[in-house]
């Protein structure tokens, strides 16, 4: 996912951003190294993988959150992370999805372990909500780059984008939730409720940032 405002003429990044296309380099190998890791540490079998499922699950969940709390964070409490966050807005959208299709590998290399089976540990929620949740990821991590930005009018890229993040914050919401009362595991405090916890208070950022600007535009004499 990229900028969410269209206007600025920065939505996209292309072959000139070094800075952030490094950023998505950087960040993408550590994301396979992780992985890498988790399945020589835990094995390549059933357990190894659904391991490597909850971890990349969670990594790909810091990236979204630091990107979703870009704007807020700079709106409400402006400082040198808020800054440095809004610069690299659109590279932490890209490695957000870059980081999924990592997950989405897992996913589909334990349907391969447990063939024919469904895998336990997927859910009919998790297949229902996740899907369409993982189509928009590809829609905003493809339409992030400049080569297909160009093939969307600046209206449809914005609602694009505008809508995206929140089918994504309510992915990971429904999911989270779902698990909740579905599936168990011996720290569902850490697991689950505080992953909801962010997730809501990342609504609450969203809300009071909003607000604000709407008392600036307000306050503005009129012209």
């Amino acid at each position: 996912m990229a900028q969410e405002h269209a206007g600025t003429g920065r939505g996209a990044l292309n072959h000139s951003d070094t800075h952030e296309l490094r950023l998505v380099g950087a960040a993408t190998l550590a994301n396979l190294a992780v992985a890498a890791a988790l399945l020589a540490v835990a094995g390549s079998g059933v357990a190894g993988t659904e391991l490597a499922l909850r971890i990349t699950a969670r990594v790909s969940f810091v990236w979204f959150m630091m990107g979703f709390l870009a704007s807020p964070l700079e709106q409400l409490r402006p400082s040198r992370l808020s800054a440095w966050l809004m610069k690299r807005r659109r590279a932490l959208g890209v490695v957000f999805g870059l980081s999924m299709s990592i997950h989405v590998g897992f996913i589909l290399r334990l349907y391969v372990l447990h063939h024919p089976e469904q895998p336990p540990m997927v859910t009919e929620a998790d297949f229902y909500i996740g899907i369409p949740g993982l189509v928009m990821v590809a829609l905003l991590t493809a339409t992030s780059f400049e080569v297909l930005r160009r093939r969307l009018s600046d209206r449809a890229w914005e609602r694009l984008h505008r809508t995206g993040i929140w089918v994504v914050w309510a992915i990971f919401f429904l999911c989270l939730v779902d698990s909740v009362s579905r599936k168990t595991t011996e720290y569902p405090l850490l697991a689950y409720h505080s992953f909801i916890a962010v997730l809501l208070f990342a609504l609450l950022l969203r809300i009071l940032a909003a607000r604000s600007r709407a008392a600036q535009v307000g306050s503005l004499p009129a012209s």
